[in-house]
């Protein structure tokens, strides 16, 4: 028992070398079954996909290698003075035969052909991910913003009828009703751009993922939590789980093998015959082996050259992308930590505004302040309120790009 509980553990650690991040600040998104069904749905993802299964097809072919039998024969009859009509024939075989070495390259090259299509898979569905997050995001944000505006829409309609009423009774002046009338078109104008809005960010969203189900009513962002664990520890899971790296690198040692092979090429592999003939109507009959080698010259030559300087150019492009993901991870860590801090900015923000807004109510009605103020302090908490919409969403969407890019969730981290 002592001796299978290493390989036990050892079975098990791949699970859990990257579990999904549960979280309540995460309810308001799709639900993960869903959201797997979506990206395997995806244009994209099956695009990947198919190129998937034809990277798998060409190491089966290179696995068994370029070489096949022919067959081949020949019939001939002749006549003669002496011997009359006489029937001829040849009836062989040849195969070309790979040189020691070159087998063991077209595996490699089969095989790096299959990393790069599987984590080209990977990174299909990690585009799709972002893509969903962004549009989902983009339309809680859109039928926010059109919540906002109907809500100042009635304020400011309230607000007129108040103020109409008391011009009535003569305790306020016409260029108050005209005040509160500007501003209320002004909301009206501003409540259908975001209508607008609204519509296209539903319309967006549902004709890049036709099969999403969207909710009658659209789910309330909560407050926006940090993920759990330590920035570096998440900036090292980005860098650790990152198709585009992986991919990069399988293509680099693809074109490596690439090159060797075409090294190998400029000796041609051989193509050995075996025959057997009849002469003169059946009185000479034989057998025999032949063989035929290409002599390679510079056309081989530059084929390798070119290979060669092929394989460089992949592996600097590994690099750079390396490099790249490396600023992408850094870039995720400090958009979700400067995302929770703008939005208990803006929380604070709202919050003081809407007290604020409370105290100007009251002390216009008791005819402390002027209609002006009030309509001025009433468009800043509105302002106010949507900006604090905006920065939770962009917080959500900031540390949603860093789940998702470290694949700890919607099963991303299936694949690995």
């Amino acid at each position: 028992m002592k001796k299978l509980l290493p390989l036990l553990l050892l079975a098990i650690t791949p699970a859990w070398a990257h579990p999904p991040v549960v979280s309540p600040s995460l309810h308001f998104l799709p639900p993960e079954g869903q959201v797997v069904d979506l990206l395997d749905q995806d244009p994209g993802v099956r695009h990947a996909g198919a190129l998937l299964t034809a990277a798998q097809a060409e190491a089966r072919a290179r696995a068994v290698g370029p070489h096949e039998f022919t067959a081949h024969g020949e019939y001939v009859t002749r006549s003669t003075k002496l011997e009359g009509r006489l029937n001829e024939w040849t009836a062989g075989v040849s195969r070309g035969i790979r040189l020691p070495g070159k087998a063991e390259a077209d595996r490699r090259i089969g095989a790096s052909g299959v990393d790069v299509a599987e984590n080209g898979l990977g990174d299909a569905r990690h585009v799709a991910a972002l893509s969903l997050k962004n549009l989902w995001i983009a339309w809680l944000v859109a039928e926010s913003d059109a919540r906002q505006n109907e809500a100042e829409v009635s304020a400011y309609e309230r607000q007129l009828s108040v103020t109409a009423r008391a011009r009535q009774l003569g305790q306020s002046a016409t260029l108050q009703v005209e005040q509160v009338q500007a501003a209320l078109a002004q909301a009206r104008a501003q409540a259908a751009q975001a209508t607008q809005a609204r519509l296209d960010a539903r319309m967006t969203l549902q004709r890049n993922f036709p099969a999403l189900t969207l909710p009658v009513s659209p789910p309330v962002m909560p407050e926006p939590k940090e993920p759990p664990g330590s920035w570096e520890d998440w900036r090292k899971a980005v860098l650790d789980d990152n198709h585009e790296i992986k991919m990069a690198r399988s293509e680099a040692e693809r074109r490596d093998w690439l090159a060797k092979r075409a090294r190998m090429d400029r000796f041609a592999d051989p193509t050995l015959d075996l025959r057997t003939f009849q002469e003169r109507g059946g009185h000479e009959t034989g057998f025999g082996i032949g063989f035929s080698v290409p002599i390679g010259g510079a056309l081989r030559s530059a084929a390798s050259d070119q290979t060669a300087a092929e394989a460089i150019a992949a592996s600097v492009a590994a690099h750079r992308v390396q490099r790249d993901v490396e600023i992408i991870a850094e870039r995720d860590v400090i958009g979700a930590q400067q995302g929770l801090e703008a939005w208990r900015q803006n929380q604070a923000a709202a919050q003081s505004s809407t007290a604020m807004l409370a105290r100007m109510q009251r002390a216009h009605e008791l005819g402390d302040q002027g209609i002006t103020e009030l309509l001025i302090a009433r468009r800043q908490d509105y302002d106010m309120r949507r900006n604090e919409a905006r920065t939770r969403a962009a917080a959500h969407g900031a540390v949603l790009q860093l789940l998702i890019d470290s694949h700890r969730v919607w099963g991303l981290g299936d694949e690995e």
